[in-house]
Parts: C-alpha cells; structure tokens; sequence
C-alpha cells in the first residue's frame, strides 16, 4: 500500500508531475539550508512518518520519537539528493534514511532487502 503525501495546492487536486515539482522544489531548497523548504517537505511526508513510527509502536511517547527520528532521516535524505534521480523517486529514496533513523542506526529497508 502506497501512502499519499500531503503535497498541497490552494487551486484544489494537483496532478503527479505538479506534485513531483514542489517536492523536488522543496528538496533541492532544503538541501541549500532553506528553513522553510524542510518544514514543507516535513509537513508533506508526516503521513509515512506517522505510519511508519505506528507499525513500530503503540505507545504515544515511542511513536513521538520515531517520528522525530523519521524526521532526521528525511533532512539527511534531501542532503544527499542528487537532481537527476527525480523527485518522483524521491519517496522511495528517502524511506531507506527514515527507516535506518527510527531503526536507531539500524538496517534500513534496502539493507534489510538485500542483507547487506
């Protein structure tokens, strides 16, 4: 099951490739330390991080803490972000980061599928 992201537009539904655009917008400002462009970027991938730090616990404080460990993943992800991949794989890039964060240094889902 995919998760949808919270990509918001004030002119109602955005298509794929407009979404696309202002994560890869968001991403390459957050990799350039814009403030602004993190918390974006945050506010759009709160729904994978809630999911994710649900799956792991069902204690509100650990659920806090994975989500503030997802949190870390992602800003490390857009750090290493490379403009070419696109911004429509960023998602799954970025999953492996926030994964390996709230896993505490841990194997990652790449890691884990992969046994590497």
């Amino acid at each position: 099951m995919k998760i949808p992201l919270n990509v918001g537009g004030q002119d109602g539904p955005l298509t794929k490739a407009q979404q696309a655009k202002l994560v890869e917008r968001d991403v390459l400002a957050a990799k350039g330390g814009d403030w602004n462009a993190k918390n974006n970027l945050v506010r759009t991938f709160m729904p994978l991080l809630i999911s994710l730090a649900e799956k792991r616990s069902s204690d509100r404080s650990k659920i806090n803490s994975y989500i503030e460990a997802g949190k870390d993943g992602l800003i490390k992800a857009t750090k290493k972000y490379k403009k070419g991949v696109g911004a429509e794989h960023f998602q799954l890039f970025a999953l492996d980061f926030i994964e390996k964060n709230m896993d505490g240094a841990g194997a990652g889902f790449f890691s884990r599928l992969f046994k590497s």
